[in-house]
């Protein structure tokens, strides 16, 4: 692969993990952990780093989290679990979980990320965010690897690295011969399925770099020390609470997004409803409209119509248009802009420019003057997306693929979860 970048490029990058200076000396360099208090340094030689970098330049980058050769696959993956175990059977086998298929020739690892993957990872996500965000923004990371683990296993910088970004892991895949990229796809995504199968561990593929790097966003624009955090002045609607703590909570994008529609989908009955009455005031109250006119009254009876589906015996409305009064309710379009600028500025061309692929969600632009129009583009990007997600049939034109539109989905993820917020607090009560 083509790596635009210097071994002196790395040293910085692994330093800026570390949250320390690298020194360059005349064969090596230098981390000094004293910056961190952690009284001892390491030595990372030139000569080992030009190596590994050197392995890296003759892979070849096969999609953002994936390297590979003739005879070698590594790909990302984690752990899809509220209670996480794969840590604690790896710790039971030295760290790895090493299988051989002795009649293909193919022998697996699941483990933390090799050498050449570490720099991989800095090397990719340096282009998008700073490389703090492999360890998700924590303080002191070094300290925190040197009172948990201690250092009789940190051999060298490398293994620091793993210490401090234990929840990543990589499966790699080593073979006599040579293999084509599908035939390593295939057997990857085998042994993922028979890990699940026999152990009930979902192992699956971290895809895409964009779900690493945005809690760090998110904290950095935020508080990221708990000794500066406030007392509550607010109490909110404890169901809210719940869809948002599930999503904040959540390792997979499907499970993110729909939690987050769910903050925003309590309102939709209470808002319809109030708009229906509202607009039915409106029009039986107007000088011109008279109870006693057919006209008149059929008119109202058709306007209601237009409103409300009849849908297995039940009455029900457009959820889309539901959706839409809600925003128009609790959702400060100004306030919307700035926090997905601060975000991420990029976003506001991403959504203004592109429909959501999977789901054709249509372009929205924050920077249009027109409040109602924003959101009633809002509504139809997040509906469909919603309704892609959910309804994932083989014969449906527009549906949600689990990890291959990931890429896709967590891009819409930060413009519903600061909406969601602001629901949430808009909805609440000042405490008293």
């Amino acid at each position: 692969m083509e790596v635009n970048a210097t071994e002196h490029d790395f040293a910085i990058w692994i330093a800026e993990a570390l949250r320390i200076e690298a020194k360059e000396a005349e064969d090596s360099y230098v981390f000094d952990l004293e910056e961190v208090g952690v009284q001892k340094s390491m030595v990372l030689s030139k000569q080992v780093l030009e190596a590994t970098v050197a392995q890296l330049r003759v892979m070849e980058e096969v999609e953002e989290t994936v390297i590979a050769g003739p005879r070698y696959y590594e790909t990302l993956v984690r752990e899809e679990s509220t209670n996480p175990r794969i840590g604690i059977y790896l710790m039971d086998m030295d760290d790895a979980l090493s299988i051989d298929d002795r009649d293909n020739g193919i022998r697996y690892k699941l483990s933390n990320p090799s050498n050449e993957y570490l720099l991989f990872l800095l090397y990719k996500i340096s282009a998008i965010a700073s490389p703090h965000a492999l360890v998700g923004f924590r303080e002191m990371p070094v300290r925190r690897v040197h009172l948990s683990i201690g250092w009789d296993k940190i051999q060298d910088v490398f293994d620091l690295l793993r210490g401090i970004i234990p929840h990543f892991l990589t499966l790699r895949l080593e073979t006599d011969r040579n293999r084509s990229l599908s035939d390593f796809a295939h057997y990857s995504s085998a042994f993922l399925f028979q890990l699940s199968y026999n152990v009930d561990i979902a192992i699956v593929p971290q895809r895409h770099l964009e779900e690493l790097v945005r809690t760090g966003r998110l904290t950095r624009a935020r508080r990221p020390s708990l000794s500066e955090l406030d007392p509550p002045r607010r109490h909110y609607i404890l169901d809210l609470i719940y869809h948002y703590q599930l999503a904040v909570g959540a390792d997979n994008p499907f499970l993110e997004y729909i939690s987050y529609y769910h903050v925003a989908e309590h309102f939709f009955e209470a808002v319809f409803n109030e708009d229906l009455i509202i607009r039915i005031r409106d029009k039986i109250t107007q000088p011109d409209f008279s109870y006693k006119r057919k006209k008149d009254v059929g008119g109202l009876i058709r306007d209601i119509g237009r409103s409300l589906q009849i849908r297995n015996e039940r009455i029900t409305f457009s959820e889309q248009e539901a959706l839409r009064l809600t925003i128009d309710s609790y959702v400060d379009i100004a306030d919307l802009r700035e926090k997905v600028t601060e975000y991420d500025s990029s976003l506001l061309d991403y959504y203004r420019n592109n429909k959501v692929d999977f789901s054709n969600g249509d372009e929205v632009d924050l920077n249009e003057l027109d409040d109602s129009i924003i959101s009633k583009k809002l509504a139809a990007r997040i509906y469909k997306t919603r309704n892609a997600i959910v309804h994932s049939k083989e014969s449906e034109r527009v549906r949600y693929m689990p990890f291959k539109d990931d890429r896709v989905l967590v891009k819409e993820i930060p413009l519903l979860r600061f909406m969601a917020e602001q629901i949430i607090i808009e909805s609440s009560s000042i405490v008293s």
